[in-house]
């Protein structure tokens, strides 16, 4: 990384620049302004040299371009709800405030999209779409106050993701602004990788969402939501467990131990019991008798594990406080104590409740008062640890016990972030969960992207992550030959192109890299509701095994192999479906990425960076899923040439430094 200066200061003349193109009011460089653009929802205190605040979005791409002219790093910043230091200003420079573009531009209820600008508050947006009976599903906790362009920088997804998907699903369309000031224009329908999933959850390290178009639905017409209360949290996580292993998808499962409950209750007067040890809120949508069928399956499943009430909601106006008292969860706590770190760890459902004990042995172990409440649908934990910072003793247990509670997702198979970002408070934590080849590569892309390391510098990747991250991982038999091959191949600068069933295109036979011998469905995990399975394996093959197993998924039953359908992105429900992968790049190295998370906000997306790369980035090894109990259908399209716009050729590069896969060139690249 280069070295930026901690203690930078702005010329006078770049200041200047900055004023006639921002206005003179919007460039802020007294102390009071650049202490309050200080900090975030974190513990981390950074001051900037200038706060920009952005007046219209053609404005932004010309200030980016005079801070890269200049070498000045800057930060994009909206509401800085987010808990992980994305926001502070590790390196001086320039904080970018967008909060003033928060115009929605149009809501077309017929093609149901929106457009809107990045300061949107997310709540804004769904209150709109509701009054034209759509939904936009995606719902952080801090919905009306966090923004749109926050969501998509962290994908910040919150309590609905279980069933309608994540914040990167809902971007159909995005002005994309780099980090030299150049503004792209990405569509979803472009053939090529997924770059609005793959940039989603990006941090602000790889450039700026300036617009996006987000996608409606068509708002369910009925809703249920139902309190259910436990002798215990341990007996409420393992509801949502056997919810999920029944193959049962409610709108939002939520939970919280009695802690939290008695917290927010003197806070927001929701309604909640405090005599609890736990509750959970669920909430079902679709048609009164899917519904029905349902909360009858479910409250089965809750008197199984023993709880102590089940109620419904009888009105609108009572289901609306549930949901003011589960949104109020964080403010509440923050008036128990000084401090309060929220943890984002995320773990495969089943593993709930392991990870809760895990959870509760840590807190105990530090002596620490903790509020624990979850997305319980997704596996996505929010530990609030209460503390006072100006206890140095106390503020170093909570810090140790939050890197301990993240630790202990890893083992449990999951991820450090599920929706917060890394940002710098959790940077370390990210050699937890990957290894060298992996975190080498994300530092790769970074590089790619940004080669002075000016937007957003010093997050999400560790420093020195070479001698700290975990140890390698192993390679089946299959993989190992492979990968020996290709490092052949790429010492000798030979072309490669990577190929299944060759049933979508035809490769030279002399640059074959065949998958037929990754040919095994390593698990269909029933409890999970996930599947892990090698690339070489083919579709038909896997639709016959799952059908048997009584469990479906998205992809096409074709003459081809999966990692094939999955390369060339011709069914993007599916390749939205993938949570892992694994994949040996041109160099001959193995990176992995994501598993059986339903959420994952740690480091830049490879699922969707390898989607729709055809084979151009490496040889995609192994795949995890998403299964489902029932069968859809979802449109399929014709596998078409990857395009690679200039801006984004580095990527290429970056995993195939001599341009050996695919056979591209780099006088291809449009």
């Amino acid at each position: 990384m280069r070295n930026l200066g901690k203690n930078m200061q702005i010329s006078r003349s770049v200041l200047k620049q900055l004023k006639k193109t921002a206005g003179e009011q919007n460039v802020l460089t007294d102390g009071l302004s650049l202490a309050l653009y200080s900090y975030d929802c974190s513990l981390s205190r950074t001051k900037p040299d200038v706060a920009i605040l952005v007046p219209a979005p053609q404005v932004l791409p010309e200030i980016i371009k005079i801070l890269s002219e200049n070498k000045i790093p800057f930060t994009p910043r909206a509401a800085a709800t987010n808990h992980a230091g994305g926001c502070v200003t590790l390196y001086g420079g320039a904080v970018l405030d967008l909060t003033r573009l928060n115009h929605i531009l149009n809501i077309n209820t017929q093609a149901k999209f929106a457009d809107v600008q990045p300061g949107v508050i997310t709540a804004d947006l769904q209150e709109q779409a509701a009054a034209q009976d759509l939904l936009y599903a995606p719902d952080p906790a801090s919905a009306r106050v966090c923004t749109l362009g926050g969501n998509a920088a962290q994908n910040a997804s919150g309590a609905r993701c279980m069933k309608y998907g994540g914040t990167a699903d809902y971007i159909l369309e995005a002005d994309w602004i780099t980090p030299s000031g150049q503004t792209l224009h990405l569509n979803r329908s472009n053939p090529g990788p997924d770059w609005i999933g793959f940039l989603c959850g990006s941090e602000g390290t790889l450039g700026i969402f300036s617009q996006l178009r987000l996608k409606l639905i068509d708002e369910p017409k009925h809703v249920k939501t139902f309190l259910v209360t436990f002798p215990s949290l341990q007996a409420g996580i393992q509801t949502v467990s056997d919810l999920a292993a029944q193959g049962i998808i409610p709108r939002c499962v939520e939970a919280m131990d009695q802690y939290t409950t008695q917290t927010v209750e003197e806070f927001a007067h929701a309604g909640y019991p405090t005599s609890a040890n736990a509750l959970l809120i669920l909430e079902l949508d679709g048609t009164p008798k899917q519904i029905e069928t349902q909360a009858a399956r479910l409250e089965e499943i809750c008197r199984k594990n023993l709880c102590q009430t089940f109620t419904a909601a009888r009105t609108e106006a009572e289901r609306a406080k549930l949901w003011l008292g589960r949104r109020a969860a964080y403010a509440a706590t923050t008036l128990t104590a000084p401090n309060v770190m929220v943890g984002d760890g995320t773990v495969p459902r089943s593993q709930l409740p392991l990870a809760l004990q895990k959870v509760n042995a840590i807190i105990a172990r530090y002596g620490l008062k903790a509020g624990l409440l979850f997305h319980a649908g997704d596996g996505n934990f929010h530990p609030h640890l209460v503390f006072d910072e100006r206890n140095r003793l106390q503020a170093a247990q909570a810090a140790k016990a939050a890197k301990e509670i993240l630790q202990a997702c890893v083992e449990c198979g999951g991820t450090v972030s599920g929706e917060h970002g890394i940002g710098v408070e959790k940077r370390a934590a990210m050699a937890f969960e990957y290894d060298k080849n992996t975190l080498g590569f994300f530092a790769s892309l970074k590089n790619a992207l940004d080669p002075m390391h000016l937007a957003n510098p010093g997050k999400i990747i560790p420093v020195d992550f070479a001698e700290k991250c975990r140890p390698d991982t192993p390679l089946s038999p299959a993989e190992e030959q492979l990968a020996q091959e290709i490092k052949k191949r790429f010492e000798q600068k030979t072309p490669s192109y990577v190929t299944g069933n060759a049933s979508r295109r035809k490769p030279l036979p002399h640059a074959a890299l065949n998958t037929r011998m990754l040919n095994k469905i390593i698990e269909i995990d029933k409890t999970n509701y996930t599947a892990t399975v090698q690339a070489g394996v083919s579709t038909a093959e896997l639709a016959k095994r799952l059908e048997k197993e009584g469990v479906y998924a998205s992809f096409p039953a074709d003459k081809g192999t999966l990692g094939g359908a999955f390369a060339a992105n011709i069914c993007p429900e599916f390749s939205r479906q993938v949570t892992g992968i694994k994949a040996i790049l041109p160099t001959g190295k193995l990176i992995c990425y994501g598993g059986k998370v339903m959420k994952n906000a740690a480091g830049y997306n490879l699922c969707r960076l390898f989607s729709g790369s055809s084979g151009e980035l490496g040889l995609i090894t192994e795949l995890t899923f998403k299964i489902y109990a029932t069968p859809s259908r979802h449109p399929v399209h014709k596998p078409a040439a990857v395009q690679w716009p200039k801006e984004f050729l580095p990527v290429k590069q970056a995993a195939d430094p001599e341009f050996l896969f695919g056979q591209i060139k780099k006088e291809n690249a449009l």
